[in-house]
């Protein structure tokens, strides 16, 4: 196995398994707004990266529910280094909306002092350029309750 990939930080054990980071940011966009962000047409923008399944469940439940209109979408590129994922698929190398090059960016933006996993999906509040919630099980689950007003 190779060292760099079990060295400590990472999220691979020394046996080649991948382990999540699973501290997320539990902050909720919910209907009400009872955890301080209410659902709100074009506010937020759902960042993720076509390479992480965990994103993937995020893009699929955002396309059924036909979300497309309220919810913009950012991509990030396929691998991401020690950082950070980047938007180096953008032609600008950065996300047109949020005009962040790191993801990593908006993690900060919310605490200075984050040192959990910059994981993807993320929802990011576009007025503040904050992660709001990295919680991919949440995410979706609450696109599918909270955001019922404006799906499809």
């Amino acid at each position: 196995m190779n060292d760099e990939l079990s060295s400590p930080g990472t999220h691979v054990r020394p046996d080649g398994e991948f382990r999540r980071d699973t501290k997320y940011l539990e902050t909720r966009i919910t209907a009400d707004g009872h955890d301080g962000y209410r659902v709100e047409p074009g506010r937020y923008r759902l960042v993720a990266a076509r390479a992480c399944p965990w994103a993937n469940r995020a893009i699929i439940v955002r396309r059924l529910l036909g979300l497309e209109t309220v919810l913009s979408m950012g991509i990030a590129g396929p691998t991401h280094d020690e950082r950070s994922w980047t938007f180096d698929l953008d032609p600008s190398g950065r996300d047109p909306v949020l005009g962040i090059e790191r993801l990593q960016e908006a993690y900060m933006a919310r605490d200075a002092g984050y040192d959990r996993g910059i994981t993807v999906p993320a929802m990011v509040d576009i007025p503040t350029g904050q992660v709001v919630t990295n919680d991919y099980a949440q995410i979706t689950l609450d696109l599918s309750t909270e955001w019922s007003a404006h799906q499809r």
